[in-house]
This record gives structure tokens, C-alpha cells and sequence, in this order.
């Protein structure tokens, strides 16, 4: 997973003045006549944009970017501006085939953690829209605590609290990342026991008979797996151990929901915990276990991401397919 990026720096005393983001932002505003279209075709927000004009004019004693005359809250670049951007671009280009090739591949916006196909169908949507979207799908766990530190601006969590029953809010609280992160409403949705329907799959004691696909660790779907072994465990009088190892196919690791019924599709495991879309959407047979709720956790300090806004505008606007339950307070705050 690439957690890292390369880049081309200008620092004057210890300060970066010019980075490969502000040179794209310079060279929108040129090509754009305007700040506001300039931070937007970025993604990044207006505010951000003024920051990182100013850091660089202060630190290069010069101004880059100048009002236009004639033009309601039009801008462009100073003939120093031009001139800077210019050699910047010269130098990238040389050194690294160009300012495009040096950002490719790193967006502005980045999911990560649990997978859902009706999220999924809403990233597409921003991408259509002409933002520049990665998903990780790591597990709801590792996707709250990427936001929290600042490696991803939302994660879609649904980690149940034994103890308590509640969803993904006892979890922000115990891992103190509620000063980090601010938990939004998102939606219900089914998942249960998808299995093909030749196999004569009546519950988790059945478990036990048939080749078994898992989630990876740290996903909400093995917890809730992991949950039911527990509770079996208790039923049959054994260790859970001596259970969870008599279970053929416990400790596999699929990343996705798709991946879980795409192996149970082609005969490669016979059962598996999946939600109920995907089950369908493969054709194979479910039996129901749980309404689990799923949230979004967004990183504090991409709230006013155009990308950001635009997913919970969508969260709340659209209706997802069978299998979910809308909520009326869907991309409302839940944990600020």
C-alpha cells in the first residue's frame, strides 16, 4: 500500500515555497482566470488555496498571483509568478517528464476501510463528477484509524460493540480519536450467511460442516464473525479455539464482500458472512443475521473537502439498493 509520495520542492530558509500542488494550483489559475476554479479542479478548499499562495509569496518575497482587471473575482499570475512557474515546470520536466507525470496517480481525496457496494456506487459517482477518488479497502478498524492519522479523509466503519450493542462510536471513544475525526451518519444495511444454493446452510452450527470464506482481520465482518464463534463456542461447551480451528477455512482473508461471494460463486468455499447485496448479486441463497449500521468517520481536518461534502450531499440524497435501510439522519453528524 503506498502511503508515500515523491516530490519536487523549492525551500527558502527552512521553508517550502513551491511544491508540485501549488505549481498545478499556479497553473490553474492561469489556465482558469480564477482562484475558486483553480482550488476546485484541484479539490482541495478555497481557504487552502489562499494558504498556499501566501506561504510561498512570503517565503519568496514576491507576489505570485494578482487580481484581474475586469473580472469580478478573476485572478492571474504576476509576470514573476509566470516567470517562477515556468522554471519549476522546466526543471520537472526534465528531471521527471513533467508536473503531470510527478502528481499522477495521487489524489486529493482517499477512502479507506470497510467495503460496501453502495459506497462503492457513490465514489463512482464523485469520479464521474471529475474527482480524483483512491479506495483502500483495509477493514473498518484500519480505515478509522488511517483517517485519524491523517492517511485518509473518510472511513466507512460498522464495528459492533459487544458489550454495549452500539455501532462505531464506543470504538471512536475508547481510541480517543474523537478529538481527530467526527463520526457521520450513514445507513443500514443486512449482512448474514451467503451461500450457493445446493448447500443446505441452516445456521452457525453449520459452520462446522462446510468450507468457510472470512473476512481479513480488523474488518467489521470478521469482528461480527468472530462474535458468532464466540457464542457457538459457549453452546457447544468447548474452547473457542478448539471450535474456530475445527472450522475449515476460519483464518482466510478476503478484502471485500465481493471477493467473499465471488469464491462461493465459483466453488472455491461454501459459505460465507456477506451482505445481503452482494449476495444477490451473484445469485446465491442468504440467510439473514444481523441490521448492522454503517457509518462514515471523516478526518477533522477534511471536512471542507469538496470531494467530502459532495459524498455526504450524495449520502443524503440518494437511495440505496435492496438490501439497505435508509436512514433519516444519513450523512448528518453523529460524534463531533
Amino acid at each position: 500500500m503506498d502511503l508515500f509520495r515523491v516530490d519536487v520542492s523549492l525551500i527558502r530558509e527552512g521553508v517550502v515555497a513551491l511544491d508540485s500542488e501549488t505549481a498545478l494550483l499556479l497553473k490553474y489559475i492561469e489556465e482558469t482566470g480564477s482562484i475558486s476554479a483553480a482550488a476546485r479542479r484541484l479539490g482541495i478548499p478555497y481557504s487552502r488555496a489562499w494558504g498556499y499562495i501566501a506561504r510561498a509569496e512570503r517565503a519568496l518575497g514576491i507576489r505570485l498571483v494578482e487580481p484581474r482587471r475586469g473580472y469580478a473575482g478573476g485572478a492571474r499570475l504576476t509576470d514573476e509568478g509566470r516567470r517562477l512557474l515556468a522554471r519549476y515546470l522546466e526543471f520537472v520536466s526534465r528531471r521527471l517528464g513533467g508536473l503531470e507525470a510527478l502528481t499522477e496517480g495521487m489524489c486529493d481525496f482517499v477512502y479507506a476501510g470497510s467495503s460496501d457496494l453502495f459506497v462503492k456506487d457513490l465514489l463512482e459517482r464523485l469520479r464521474e463528477e471529475g474527482f480524483c477518488v483512491e479506495a483502500r479497502w483495509v477493514g473498518s478498524a484500519t480505515g478509522l484509524i488511517m483517517a485519524a492519522a491523517g492517511l485518509a479523509d473518510v472511513a466507512g466503519v460498522h464495528l459492533l460493540d459487544p458489550a454495549s450493542g452500539e455501532y462505531n462510536v464506543p470504538y471512536v471513544e475508547r481510541l480517543g480519536l474523537s478529538q481527530s475525526v467526527v463520526l457521520h451518519r450513514g445507513f443500514m444495511r443486512s449482512i448474514g450467511f451467503a451461500f450457493r444454493p445446493d448447500v443446505e446452510f441452516r445456521g452457525v452450527e453449520d459452520l462446522l460442516k462446510y468450507r468457510v470464506i472470512a473476512r481479513n482481520p480488523g474488518s467489521g465482518t470478521r469482528l461480527l464473525l468472530e462474535l458468532l464463534v464466540d457464542k457457538l463456542a459457549e453452546r457447544v461447551g468447548k474452547p473457542r479455539k478448539a471450535v474456530a480451528d475445527a472450522i475449515s477455512g476460519y483464518n482466510t482473508s478476503a478484502r471485500t464482500h465481493e471477493e467473499v461471494v465471488g469464491a462461493i460463486a465459483r466453488g472455491e468455499a461454501d459459505v460465507g458472512l456477506a451482505i445481503a447485496a452482494a449476495a444477490e448479486k451473484y445469485g446465491l441463497a442468504y440467510r439473514h443475521v444481523a441490521l448492522e449500521r454503517f457509518d462514515l468517520a471523516v478526518n477533522r481536518y477534511s471536512l471542507e473537502k469538496p470531494a467530502v461534502r459532495r459524498l455526504l450531499e450524495l449520502l443524503r440524497k440518494e437511495q440505496p439498493p435492496p438490501g439497505y435501510t435508509p436512514v433519516r439522519s444519513a450523512g448528518q453528524k453523529v460524534l463531533v
